[in-house]
């Protein structure tokens, strides 16, 4: 068979996909492919030959909705044909025939990249016909990050079937200034970083999401400080005065009318306004217009909670209702400009509790988003799925309680349901901080196994997970589990746990997997605050028990390590220098937990110490681990002995 690759029908993600199927089986075979664009397929045509299912005449489980992703791969005498039923599945099924003949990518970026020596790419006989278990696979920005950090995880995410990414708010500012301009590492000096810089970036990112064909999301919080005339992104308190005009439009909370803690975006405003209603809806239809590259649009309220409007107007009505009556504010002008935008709005905090009057008209247009930020991550929702024990507590204005219960959390859910039987999905955080809680990860990927394969049964069609960009440290199973599972959510958890650890470890994986499924056992009792409620004694003996034995465990890890460090290259080499890191991490981490424990006068200055290590790490270590958020989270330890922690980072 000739070695060419043809493209049917010219489409920008169907070209990339042949530049990167010409670009590895170069790097592979040492031969470069050529490319051609050609009009149609017939059984003569030699080659790969890539395309929309339709066009290549083979049939697709997904014809009925091609916005849902499947993949064909099908060899015949003279050709493969490398077939999607939209074009980023398209790009999947050539990742997904590189991945079937050795290629991997076993963490973002190019220290991840596998490529194996192939002579003939024709010789393998591959077929495989596929559709994604669940239509929203979302990334979402969080913690510190370089534009490097992010190209790397949309390029990862795209080889492993992810098909969204989530910028929040315009340009996610905050989340560039933590990497270039904030850092907290004194050891390395950050740069004021512009708003023209800024827009660069994202401008770049942009073009990396597009050309990948993957969808587009923006915004979230931030349209509360926008309605007022403030357009500001990030959690930070504000030098910027309310408008004298605008006074009266803030949430009056404690009968004053100022921003909440000082943060315009964590500030509601007195939706019982006309006008207040009038400016958020408005806003929200400009930006949809003046942004079509945007797929999807999120509207949410002001960030925190117990941060409504008191005022006598306001106090009659929940929160929920004024939201819903803005949602349909906004479809009606949109449908009005023929604009077919979807948005996104948000089940979280305050809005748990659904409306008691209004309800959404146009459902076609709007997506759930279900948040339940402060669940509990010791346990998944499989066990909860028929769970109706709990009822939903009386709304309270500003007097709330949030449940950390899992079956508590379904019970709003469930709620909302009743009166939106829409497209929906679930928001949620398992790699922003609770991968720091479980540091060896292996419990914490069991439950996001479990959320993700129950997800159809709470009626949910995906997961958008709120994250790091940077999670391979001390290893890539999180990423692996949480893609895989989307895909397929058939695919079991020890099937994932084995290919991630034998193609990032080699021949000793079995010792790798089988160490941090130890270790995260041990933590257990760490996993979650120890002073913060009720002081469980038995669980901090067991915890100082399990840290004498986790040094054990970690003294033998280290022969481990060094033995496949002199044997080891390429990606699998990295993987195994991460693991020499994590040694020496833990080696201060666990007398840092042991005065955690014992709250004694010098568990500061261990934390420190361990600070300090991360730090002066950092440099080898950022590509796989968000030093900023992990030493953020760490501080909680030193935080929740003095009394100042709060419920999450």
């Amino acid at each position: 068979m000739e070695a060419a690759i043809n493209v049917v029908r010219k489409n920008r993600t169907l070209e990339f996909a042949a530049e990167e199927l010409s670009r590895y089986l170069q790097l592979s075979t040492g031969r470069k492919i050529p490319t051609f664009n050609i009009n149609c397929v017939n059984e003569s045509t030699h080659g790969f030959i890539l395309g929309l299912c339709h066009d290549l005449g083979v049939d697709c489980p997904a014809k009925a909705n091609l916005e849902k992703d499947c993949i064909c791969i099908k060899r015949s005498q003279n050709h493969y044909l490398l077939g999607g039923s939209n074009p980023r599945s398209v790009l999947y099924a050539t990742y997904r025939y590189l991945r079937e003949i050795g290629f991997r990518w076993i963490r973002p970026g190019n220290m991840g990249e596998i490529i194996p020596k192939v002579e003939n790419p024709f010789e393998t006989n591959i077929n495989i016909t596929e559709t994604a278990s669940y239509h929203y696979r979302t990334i979402c920005i969080e913690g510190a990050c370089s534009y490097n950090h992010v190209r790397d995880i949309i390029d990862w995410g795209a080889k492993h079937g992810i098909n969204g990414y989530f910028l929040q708010f315009d340009l996610g500012t905050p989340f560039w200034k933590r990497w270039y301009e904030d850092t907290n590492n004194p050891y390395r000096k950050g740069s004021r970083l512009s708003k023209k810089e800024i827009e660069t970036i994202v401008n770049k990112i942009t073009d990396e999401i597009i050309k990948r064909g993957l969808r587009f999301e923006r915004m979230g919080h931030s349209w509360t400080a926008r309605a007022i005339g403030i357009n500001i992104e990030g959690w930070k308190p504000t030098e910027h005065d309310i408008p004298i005009e605008k006074k009266e439009w803030i949430a009056k909370v404690k009968s004053k009318r100022e921003f909440f803690g000082g943060v315009p975006i964590n500030t509601n405003l007195c939706y019982s306004n006309p006008k207040v209603r009038e400016a958020m809806t408005s806003s929200i239809v400009a930006y949809v217009s003046e942004h079509p590259d945007v797929d999807i649009i999120h509207f949410w309220l002001a960030d925190d909670s117990n941060n409504h409007c008191e005022c006598e107007k306001c106090q009659g009505t929940r929160p929920s209702d004024f939201y819903i009556e803005m949602l349909n504010e906004v479809d009606r002008k949109l449908s009005s400009m023929k604009i077919d935008k979807r948005i996104v709005f948000l089940i979280y905090f305050d809005l748990f509790w659904p409306p008691l009057k209004k309800r959404i008209k146009n459902k076609k247009r709007f997506i759930l988003m279900f948040a339940p930020i402060t669940r509990s991550y010791k346990h998944s929702f499989s066990n909860y799925i028929s769970c109706d024990s709990h009822h939903i507590p009386r709304y309270r204005r500003n007097r709330l309680k949030y449940p950390s219960d899992i079956g508590a959390n379904l019970q709003y859910l469930r709620a909302w349901q009743e009166i939106f039987d829409g497209d929906g999905f679930l928001f949620d955080y398992h790699l922003l901080w609770p991968l720091y809680y479980d540091i060896n990860q292996f419990s914490l990927a069991r439950i996001i196994h479990e959320d993700i394969q129950s997800l159809c049964k709470l009626k949910l069609d995906g997961f958008s997970s709120c994250q790091n960009q940077r999670v391979s440290f001390p290893h890539n199973l999180l990423l692996n589990v949480m893609a895989e599972t989307l895909w397929n959510k058939e695919e079991s958890f020890e099937e994932i746990v084995n290919s991630t650890f034998s193609d990032s470890y080699g021949k000793n994986w079995k010792k790798v997997a089988e160490h941090f499924d130890k270790m995260s056992h041990l933590w257990e009792p760490l996993f979650e605050p120890v002073f913060n409620h009720k002081i469980d004694l038995k669980k901090i003996e067991k915890g100082k028990r399990n840290l004498k034995e986790m040094e054990r465990i970690i003294n033998n890890f280290k022969q481990v390590v060094a033995e496949n460090l002199k044997i080891s290259n390429g990606a699998v080499l990295w993987s195994w220098k991460y693991l020499e890191k994590y040694n020496e991490l833990m080696t201060l981490l666990l007398p840092a937990f042991e005065s955690y424990l014992d709250r004694s006068l010098d568990c500061k200055k261990k934390f420190d110490e361990v600070f300090d290590f991360l730090w002066r790490s950092e440099e080898e270590l950022h590509p796989a681990l968000d030093v900023w958020m992990f030493v953020k989270v760490l501080r909680r330890r030193v935080d929740e002995i003095e009394g100042k922690a709060r419920l999450q980072p």
